[in-house]
């Protein structure tokens, strides 16, 4: 399955406001046009249960509340979302951190600080059905 980053449905999980604001500008320079973000793993759910499809979720781990884990989970016992990537976008880059990401099973992980030259790119890759694994 390859779906051209223009044409994905992606949907940015992320809480704290200026990553938001950068992850996006990324996504559409690099030519998403349908990129959402919202700041809570509930309003993610909730948003994308009004689209058609979702394509790919990516999600900060550490948030208040609900973390990417909880979204991963939500997200694969959902009748309509769980076909949709889950790739987990994030600053814990240490073994343990990453481990548990690939265990719990998430499609990929890319590490913050985002690389600006390369972000779009790993999300497109993640899109043609590659496990992405970069960490810095």
């Amino acid at each position: 399955m390859s779906i051209p980053l223009a044409n994905a449905t992606i949907i940015l999980v992320e809480d704290d406001p200026n990553a938001q604001l950068v992850a996006l500008d990324l996504l559409r320079m690099g030519g998403a046009n349908r990129c959402y973000s919202r700041r809570s793993v509930d309003s993610a759910i909730a948003f994308a249960e009004k689209l058609p499809k979702v394509d790919l979720f990516l999600v900060d781990i550490n948030m208040p509340k609900k973390s990417g884990f909880d979204l991963l989970s939500e997200v694969r016992k959902h009748e309509r979302l769980q076909g949709a990537l889950i790739v987990a976008v994030t600053a814990g880059t240490l073994e343990h951190d990453t481990g548990r990401i690939r265990e719990f099973g998430f499609d990929g992980f890319i590490s913050k600080p985002l690389r600006a030259a390369e972000f779009a790119n790993q999300v497109q890759r993640v899109l043609d059905g590659e496990h992405l694994w970069e960490t810095r």
